[in-house]
């Protein structure tokens, strides 16, 4: 490397020949030192040295210079090396300390000065210059270096992007002036490495920098994201980053888009390098944020959305009052972001074409719904419900809107019956709001007008309760009058002396078995009483009715089947009807004759309503009368319902024995069903007998009796083998210890044919001479044995 464009301090030790001490004649020198470095000078006396020698060292003021004190540092002092040499040190130079210095001495009364004049100067140096500059494509563009010193330094300037250096010279790509370089129609050849060497022509002394020359780019924007994203909840916290790319890397600026051109909107946010970040982001940092991305080719820039979720509220929804046939407007607003929507629910008449409904957004965070109510009525009267939602939540609230009216009867006219012996109250039942102030008033042309008065005084002393009557003379015409703030209304009460029914108009036998009988009545035309709850009868066999005065009585309500029970088959009955009211029962009809059958069809079979049984699982009921023929099956059949629908095509169908109950273990539990029941005999089939059971909810798990069942048999019979095998082990004893001694005696006795029947093969009997004794000979042992047979 060429040593002048090597930069380094170096302490310069300037060390000048011997000066002779004790000499003749003066001297003087120049010496220029760069600011910075050390200047060494010895004063030296080479001859022969007088008695005493006298050599001393002057500054530029003309004060001497003495060697530092013991623990002192001085820039500039004396010292002597030995007792002929006294030198002059300057350990830093500079500008402060140039100037002529002076070394003394004096030989034969004569005095001799040598001088030198030392001068500091500043090496060339660089100012305002950056390492890195960029340039744009297309343009002009200075590269900029500057540089100081004693004298203004030359400047040149090198391209080393090829060997050897090429020093620059102008042309007419290139201008050289003291600001710079200038290049003319930048293209991206003009990259690379420029050197810019500042000289000190009076020294010779040089120093160098590279600059980096990049032709730039504009920034692009390539991303622009918020995380986690840029929808957040009110409180969270969110950033938001801008990538952009260009030469050189881009610098960043953030700023928020304000709605309003003459308002700056104060940000909420911490910006860090191409990041802004929000701790705790409230409603007002909803909006538009830009993202400025620039470096000195341009600007470029993009925007991104903050949408901040605020859970909406409900700021006003209160009670009101108003009055009947009035007008009111009940209004519910909200705010939030986004704007909530807002519903109002009342549990009433919702089809009111009375009530107009309304709603209003009034700004980007609030809106209204209004309920105009045209022509209030009391059916209006209740509590409002205000659901507001957005993204973020739902709330609701709830008013009461009140309804003053004035009173209102349900029935203007009432007839009251009254008899002998009977309490009746008379009241005066109204609605209104406030509540009304009841009076009552009573005239009757029957009676005299003291006794009216004196009914009249009653009533008055029992203002606000219901009038209690017991004395006949007070039938007639009541008048109660009912008033509040906003009205008054009036009842009549007739109060009628009422009487038990007529006879009833006629009376038929509807159907009849062997055991029963169901009758149709038809009641009296025209009653001078309380309307007919039932019917009463007397029945009997015809037969006893010449015997006694006493009979079987049976009483029905007015809305249930008229039929009786427990009849004897083939027989004939009597029977008579009256109607009954309040007061009593009426005349009875004339006798009406029945024969029942020898022989019937079941009767219908009566549900059971026993909760617990069904619960267990089990569907009971009750047989019906023995009809002379016994049940001989059932026919039963359900069907589940949904949504209040049978569901007909999923109706199963099963005859059952003759019982009275039936196991809903098969069916699915938390489950309507409709059930139809009919009763079979050899005469036919009952009426249907039908109900509606909802089966309770199953347990998991849970069992069925038939699964449970088949449970326990299966562990009693492994229980069984598990002990039959303890009683083999343990005894020899039990079912699997008798199957394995029979076995065994089996085979005992199959080995001990087989061995006689080898012992006969291999065997020969023979009989002695005499006769009487007899030898075995075996063939394979050869051994002879012998019995004695029976003479």
């Amino acid at each position: 490397m060429n040593w002048r464009y090597l930069v380094f301090r170096l302490t310069l030790f300037v060390i000048i020949s011997e000066c002779n001490t004790c000499f003749i004649g003066n001297q003087n020198h120049e010496y220029r030192l760069k600011t910075g470095s050390s200047f060494y000078m010895e004063c030296r006396c080479d001859e022969r040295p007088p008695a005493v020698v006298i050599l001393k060292w002057f500054g530029p003021n003309d004060k001497e210079i003495f060697p530092p004190g013991p623990g002192t540092k001085s820039n500039v002092y004396t010292e002597w090396w030995d007792e002929l040499t006294n030198s002059l040190y300057i350990t830093n130079m500079s500008k402060s300390s140039s100037g002529e210095y002076k070394c003394f001495t004096v030989y034969n009364e004569t005095h001799y000065v040598h001088t030198y004049d030392v001068q500091a100067y500043e090496a060339p140096y660089f100012i305002n210059t950056k390492e890195t500059q960029y340039v744009i494509n297309g343009s002009d563009a200075l590269i900029t270096c500057e540089a100081k010193g004693d004298i203004n330094p030359l400047i040149s300037w090198h391209k080393d992007n090829f060997e050897p250096i090429e020093q620059i010279t102008e042309d007419n790509k290139y201008e050289i002036s003291s600001e710079g370089l200038l290049i003319h129609n930048i293209s991206v050849q003009d990259n690379g490495v420029y050197k810019c060497v500042a000289a000190d022509y009076e020294t010779g002394e040089e120093v160098a920098i590279d600059i980096k020359v990049e032709v730039v780019t504009m920034p692009e924007i390539v991303e622009l994201v918020a995380v986690p994203e840029n929808i957040a909840y009110e409180g969270a916290s969110i950033s938001m980053e801008c990538i952009a790319s260009g030469t050189p890397p881009p610098e960043y600026s953030w700023k928020k888009i304000s709605k309003n051109a003459h308002v700056e909107d104060k940000p909420n946010y911490k910006q860090t390098m191409n990041k802004i970040e929000f701790d705790n982001i409230d409603k007002n940092d909803t909006g538009i944020y830009e993202c400025i991305a620039s470096n000195t080719a341009g600007h470029v820039s993009k925007q991104i959305k903050l949408n901040v979720l605020v859970p909406p509220k409900i700021t006003q929804f209160k009670n009101a009052t108003a009055v009947e046939d009035g007008t009111v407007q009940v209004v519910c607003r909200a705010e939030g972001i986004p704007v909530p929507q807002i519903n109002v629910a009342f549990f009433g008449e919702s089809d009111d074409l009375s009530i107009v409904w309304d709603s209003k957004v009034i700004s980007e965070t609030e809106t209204e719904m209004y309920l105009s109510f045209l022509r209030v009525n009391k059916s209006h009267e209740g509590t409002y419900i205000c659901n507001a939602t957005n993204d973020a939540d739902s709330v609701t609230a709830e008013m009461y809107l009140t309804v003053f009216y004035k009173p209102v009867f349900k029935e203007p006219i009432e007839n009251v019956w009254g008899w002998n012996g009977n309490t009746v109250n008379l009241t005066c039942d109204q609605e209104s709001n406030p509540p009304a102030n009841i009076t009552w008033r009573y005239e009757s042309r029957d009676i005299s007008t003291e006794k009216q008065l004196e009914i009249n005084k009653i009533i008055l002393n029992d203002n606000n309760v219901p009038v209690i009557f017991e004395n006949d003379t007070m039938y007639g015409v009541y008048e109660c009058i009912a008033k509040n703030d906003y009205g008054t209304a009036k009842k009549v009460v007739v109060f009628l002396q009422g009487f038990a029914p007529p006879p009833i108009r006629n009376a038929i036998v509807m159907n009849i078995t062997s055991t029963s009988a169901i009758f149709a009545i038809v009641g009296p035309e025209q009653i001078n009483g309380p309307a007919v709850v039932g019917f009463t009868s007397e029945y009997d066999l015809l037969k006893n009715y010449n015997i006694t005065d006493i009979y079987i009585n049976r009483t029905w309500s007015i809305d249930r089947p008229y039929k009786i029970n427990k009849l004897k088959p083939n027989s004939s009955y009597l029977i008579k009807f009256a109607a009954v009211n309040d007061v009593g029962a009426g005349s009875w009809s004339n006798y009406l004759e029945f024969v029942t059958l020898e022989k019937s069809s079941p009767e219908e079979p009566t549900w059971s309503t026993d909760i617990e049984s069904i619960k267990d699982g089990i569907l009971k009921w009750k047989v019906g009368e023995d009809n002379g023929e016994q049940i001989d099956y059932y026919v039963i059949r359900y069907c589940p319902v949904v949504y209040l629908a049978i569901q007909n095509n999923e109706c199963i169908e099963e005859t059952i024995d003759p019982t009275n109950e039936f196991y809903l273990s098969n069916l699915e539990g938390n489950l309507t069903y409709y059930f139809e029941l009919i009763a079979h005999n050899v005469l036919g089939n009952s009426s249907i007998a039908s109900t509606y059971i909802t089966l309770p909810e199953r347990e998991p798990g849970a069992l069925t009796a038939g699964s449970t069942l088949g449970i326990v048999l299966v562990a009693v019979f492994l229980g069984l083998i598990l002990l039959d095998f303890l009683l083999l082990v343990m005894k020899k004893k039990g079912v699997i210890a008798s199957c394995v001694h029979k076995k065994d005696k089996k085979t005992e006795k199959i080995n001990a044919r087989d061995r006689k029947g080898l012992l006969r093969e291999n065997t020969e009997i023979g009989r002695s001479s005499d006769g009487h004794k007899e030898f075995e000979y075996n063939k394979n042992t050869g051994v002879v044995t012998g019995k004695h047979s029976a003479v």
